[in-house]
């Protein structure tokens, strides 16, 4: 894709048509770096560390195994908590 180079107050930018931006998966942030006199511009990922929990949570509650955390019970959780 060939796009011109447009003044944008004191910076500049580019259009980037949506058919590329949905190849790569961005969304409201890139990265911009430079290598080899080449920009490269690359997708942030969220950096929203809970970002799909609810989705893991609620596949986790659906596993048939309630036992699963009864192992981690220590004295600390039987003496100091208070329920």
């Amino acid at each position: 894709m060939k796009t011109k180079v447009r003044k944008i107050g004191n910076s500049f930018g580019i259009i980037i048509g949506r058919k590329i931006l949905d190849q790569v998966a961005v969304d409201k942030e890139v990265s911009l770096t430079v290598e080899d006199s080449k920009i490269i511009i690359e997708a942030v990922k969220s950096n929203n560390p809970r970002e799909h929990w609810e989705e893991m949570l609620l596949k986790a509650n659906s596993l048939e195994d309630k036992e699963l955390l009864e192992d981690f019970e220590n004295e600390f959780d039987k003496s100091e908590w208070t329920w």
